[in-house]
């Protein structure tokens, strides 16, 4: 007990004595309690929020019966026998069973005159009004198809739908209201393939902000990999290609006859990605919602209310086996289900890995404020800790003053991070609430994380210099403190140059892992993740002094005459500091280095992504019927059109048929690919050519000749990587108009497409897939044969300069309009009335413009913890230098003396943390550098892109962080430089006396 009272009294009296030092220490803990408990506190809410959101998307019934699988993402829903509804609705046990269907939409606002324009966001500029497509995801709310009399949510504001069922009223959830920009009394557009109908909004109701995750259903999701001929990897030789007699015809023109150049071709209308009742909703009656996709809407999902003398079991009991034999089975969704769902949702998911990320990137600043300050504490006592342990203190009791300091640091640093985390939380949630979209609690995942945080960091922080104590010797007190042996003689240097040397042979093993040795992919995978990434890591620490050094011996006499000070001053002071400064130096890169590897990965890997010079500037689709041959000249007609610069396209998005063997493992969405029929020689000649494609292998010439032939095909180069196929292979696709049948292209060449996925994901290439693997081009009238093709809906063409894009799809859209009320095929649905067909004009500048805003924000995205690392990295910093002014106290005396004025000293202590803070950006350039080229590297060997990794340095995003950094090391060094730069010469020598 006295040792303890002992240890105790030695621990505060030391924070006495430095309570400057000991301050930024428990505000550097603060911070990082604070960033867990920001960042976690929003999982708390939706954990604390299951049991009210599960009632709240049940509404006022009970339960849910839909289809047990909904197949891949956006397929087309299953449908409910209306047989089995009627059973129900006979069922005395039951209040109510509400049939509704969901409906993929596009909705925007129909503006006012008043209205300010606001600023297009990227998905305004590829979709807005237009209809929404397979390639894009969800962007809007899902339009609900429902006769129920009463609001199955409470209503906000406004009235329920009315009785009248020719009514054009809409009900909108009041967050999708809130997004928009609606009220009551506004109206709103609602288009779909078929129609585009306007709305008037007549009530708003509220809904749950997440949605359950319900699963799939094994045999469902398994069916587009089934290996029946249908999919699977069967790389052909010429020998084994498919003879013409499986095919239509060579060169197919059944076109050539007026009724097959008439016939409508089939489309998949885009699936609405929506398991059970979609809570991002707008909702019409089944009237309304049969005129806008132009087909009856089927039922899709029931609701059902159950009389209060049924249980939900005798229910299930009941009804299990029917909902069972029903095709495709039926399951009963309850509140339980629902809850359950709700865990497991992808809301859920992401803010445990963000939770999880915080608690590690804040443990790593705990360990490194708290660590310098422990290390700097050692330094500076050796003849303390000497002369205790010649009053007869054990090794252990040593130990245990350095682990009763980091203790005290932290723990009274997590009740500090705890209140300001529960002042940040409560006052953000109010005054941002869009920061915290399910909202924002203090709860027990926060208080437990932030725990294992500071718990964690006290501990590796302990540890070394714990060890470092235990080594000093009683004899130690005879000997005088001597400054730090200089670093930058000889021998020293020499070893830190084999460190060095060593660190970036540790480093150049994750990009020799990467590139260079011959391994499986999922070797590769595990090599590179638990082998030579924190070998990687471990290098850079070893690099780290000799960055240090060679930034003053490279830098120093640049910033020298730029502060206006005396290099050997510079020198000798640094000298002193230099491994301090290492520490500071490599707590800054822990967040510096992430964000500036985020950042080089994350352009990097947008390059192949981004369209490239060989698109023209334009692509029309006119969906969903197309145009009749006599038609397809007007397209050419519109004023705004080069002349002759217009390329009709036959397009067909296709599954592939890989045999046996399955798909390769490299093609991640290798299950259909985009076969678009061209005119070889205008879209690859050398004279106005369509398509300036660059050619990786085979020739053009050649490459024309094949495809004009109809047997040809050319592919772009990551399928090729992804596949392993060359030049003369065969390539299969299954017609989906005849799955019975094969079509085999052979290779003729290989080009480079950067950014053909965003092109076809947002134009409507993707006729019947919301994904997919691979592009290739074919001769046109080929394809129409092979795939059973009639109208023409897509042209490519350039458009003259200056322009106006909105006028040029109005012109399209006069065309597109000329075939109002025609009918076309759609998946899963039928015959649908095409009431509004329209014209889609996809730009290649809107495309790149899209593209790039949403890359900004996810890359940004990603970035936020990483600078809030920094910035909590930088009090390490401010450690560093009140330990170096203080250790310095004499030296600073002894200059005051002689002539040294106030300014030079503060400006000696600033040339300091500058100097630390370009160590910093440099090892994290290195560090980034090496990281972000690895990581697209190994994205070719992770299944969602196979192309030729490609590599970029965002100098203008890196210089945001490094100048953050130059700027956080002034702020943290200037209180200390004024403070020293204030004392008096007496004062300092008296100080420094003390000390020693």
């Amino acid at each position: 007990m006295r040792s303890i009272k002992l240890i105790l009294k030695l621990v505060v009296s030391r924070m006495r004595m430095s309570p400057g030092r000991f301050f930024v220490t428990h505000l550097g803990v603060v911070a990082s309690t604070c960033a867990v408990v920001w960042v976690v506190s929003g999982y708390d809410a939706l954990v604390s929020q299951f049991d009210e959101n599960a009632g709240k998307y049940l509404g006022r019934y009970d339960a849910l019966v839909m289809p047990s699988g909904s197949g891949s993402p956006g397929s087309p829903a299953a449908k409910i026998d209306p047989s089995l509804i009627s059973r129900l609705q006979r069922d005395v046990g039951l209040m109510e069973v509400n049939p509704i269907s969901n409906s993929r939409v596009s909705v925007t606002r129909v503006k006012h005159p008043s209205d300010t324009v606001a600023p297009e966001s990227s998905l305004d500029l590829l979709v807005g009004h237009r209809p929404p497509v397979n390639g894009a995801p969800p962007i809007g709310p899902t339009m609900v198809s429902t006769p129920a009399e009463q609001p199955p949510y409470e209503m906000v504001d406004g009235d329920w739908l009315g009785t009248t069922t020719d009514e054009m009223a809409v009900v909108i959830g009041v967050e999708t209201a809130r997004q928009m920009g609606v009220t009551v009394g506004d109206d709103v557009l609602v288009t779909t393939f078929a129609n585009q109908v306007r709305l008037n909004v007549v009530g708003l109701v509220q809904q749950v902000s997440e949605a359950p995750s319900f699963g799939r259903d094994r045999g469902t999701r398994g069916e587009a990999n089934r290996s029946d001929g249908r999919q699977g990897a069967s790389l052909s030789r010429p020998q084994e290609s498919l003879p013409r007699s499986s095919r239509r015809s060579p060169v197919g023109p059944a076109s050539d006859d007026g009724d097959g150049m008439d016939r409508m071709n089939r489309i998949g209308l885009p699936g609405g990605f929506v398991q059970g009742v979609a809570t991002n909703a707008i909702y019409v009656r089944p009237s309304i919602a049969d005129k806008i996709n132009g087909a009856p809407t089927d039922p899709q999902v029931l609701q059902v209310a159950i009389r209060d003398t049924v249980s939900m079991q005798q229910f299930h009991e009941l009804w299990g086996k029917i909902f069972a034999a029903h095709r495709p089975p039926l399951h009963l969704v309850d509140f339980d289900r629902v809850r359950s769902g709700m865990e497991s949702s992808r809301s859920v998911s992401g803010q445990q890995s963000q939770a999880w990320a915080a608690t590690g990137m804040a443990s790593l600043a705990a360990v490194f404020i708290i660590f310098s300050v422990l290390s700097m504490g050692v330094s500076e006592r050796t003849r303390e800790f000497a002369m205790l342990r010649a009053v007869a203190l054990t090794r252990s009791q040593i130990a245990a003053i350095i682990a009763l300091e980091s203790l005290m640091l932290a723990v009274v640093g997590w009740f500090g991070g705890l209140f300001a985390g529960w002042i940040l939380v409560l006052v953000g949630s109010r005054v941002l609430p869009g920061l915290f979209s399910g909202g924002a609690v203090l709860g027990w995942s926060s208080i437990a994380l932030s725990a294992v945080t500071v718990l964690v960091g006290a501990f590796g922080a302990a540890i070394l210099p714990a060890w470092r104590a235990t080594r000093i010797s009683p004899l130690d007190v005879m000997q005088q403190r001597q400054g730090c042996k200089d670093p930058q003689s000889g021998s020293m240097f020499k070893r830190l140059v084999s460190l060095a040397l060593l660190g970036l042979l540790l480093s150049a093993m994750t990009p020799v892992t990467v590139f260079a040795l011959p391994m499986s992919d999922q070797w590769r995978y595990w090599c590179y993740r638990f082998a030579t990434y924190p070998m990687l890591l471990m290098g850079m620490v070893l690099m780290a002094p000799t960055i240090v050094i060679l930034c003053e011996r490279l830098l120093g006499p640049i910033l020298n005459p730029l502060l206006a000070l005396d290099s050997r001053m510079m020198r000798t002071q640094f000298a002193r500091n230099v491994w301090s400064a290492m520490g500071a130096t490599l707590a800054l890169s822990v967040g510096l280095g992430l964000f500036a590897s985020t950042q080089i990965w994350g352009y990097s890997m947008l390059r192949p992504f981004t369209p490239g010079d060989w698109l023209p500037e334009a692509l029309v689709a006119f969906h969903p019927v197309g145009l009749r041959q006599q038609d397809e000249q007007q397209v050419g007609q519109v004023s705004d059109v080069r002349p002759g610069e217009v390329m009709p396209l036959a397009i067909e998005q296709a599954k592939f048929d890989w045999g046996v063997g399955g798909p390769p493992s490299r093609l991640k969405f290798g299950d259909n690919g985009i076969v678009c029929g061209l005119d070889p020689a205008v879209a690859f000649g050398t004279e106005r050519t369509m398509l300036p494609v660059q050619f990786v292998q085979g020739k053009r010439r050649s490459a024309i000749e094949a495809v004009a032939s109809g047997d040809g095909c050319v592919v772009s180069e990551d399928f090729a990587m992804a596949t392993g196929l060359g030049l003369g292979d065969h390539v299969k696709f299954i017609p989906p108009s005849a799955e019975d049948q094969r079509v085999s292209y052979r290779i003729a060449a290989v080009v480079s497409l950067p950014g053909w996925q965003w092109v076809t994901k947002f134009s409507g290439m993707r006729r019947h897939f919301g994904r997919t693997g691979a592009i290739l081009f074919a001769e046109r009238n080929r394809v129409r044969s092979d795939f059973d093709l009639g109208r023409t809906e897509f042209f490519w063409l350039n458009l003259e300069p200056g322009s106006d894009l909105a006028s040029v799809e109005e012109k399209f859209q006069a065309i597109a309009q000329q075939n109002a009320g025609e009918t076309f095929t759609a998946d899963g649905q039928g015959q649908v009335v095409a009431y509004r067909p329209f014209a889609r004009m996809t730009t290649t500048q809107n495309v790149s413009k899209a593209i790039k805003s949403r890359a900004d924000g996810m890359i940004w995205g990603m970035s936020y913890l990483p600078l809030v690392t920094l910035a909590i990295m930088s009090l390490a910093v401010a450690n560093t230098v009140i330990a170096s002014v203080r250790s310095r106290t004499w030296e600073f005396g002894v200059m005051r003396s002689i002539g040294v004025t106030r300014s030079q000293l503060v400006r000696l202590v600033l040339a300091e943390t500058i100097l630390i803070a370009i160590a910093a950006c440099l090892l994290s350039l290195v560090f980034g550098i090496i990281a972000g080229w690895c990581g697209v590297g190994m994205a070719q060997f992770g299944g969602w892109f196979a192309g030729p990794p490609s590599f970029m340095v965002p100098w203008a995003q890196l210089a945001v962080g490094f100048a953050m950094t130059i700027t956080l090391c002034l702020l943290a060094g200037l209180w200390p430089a004024v403070n020293a730069g204030r004392s008096e010469p007496l004062g300092l020598l008296q100080a420094g006396r003390s000390m020693q």
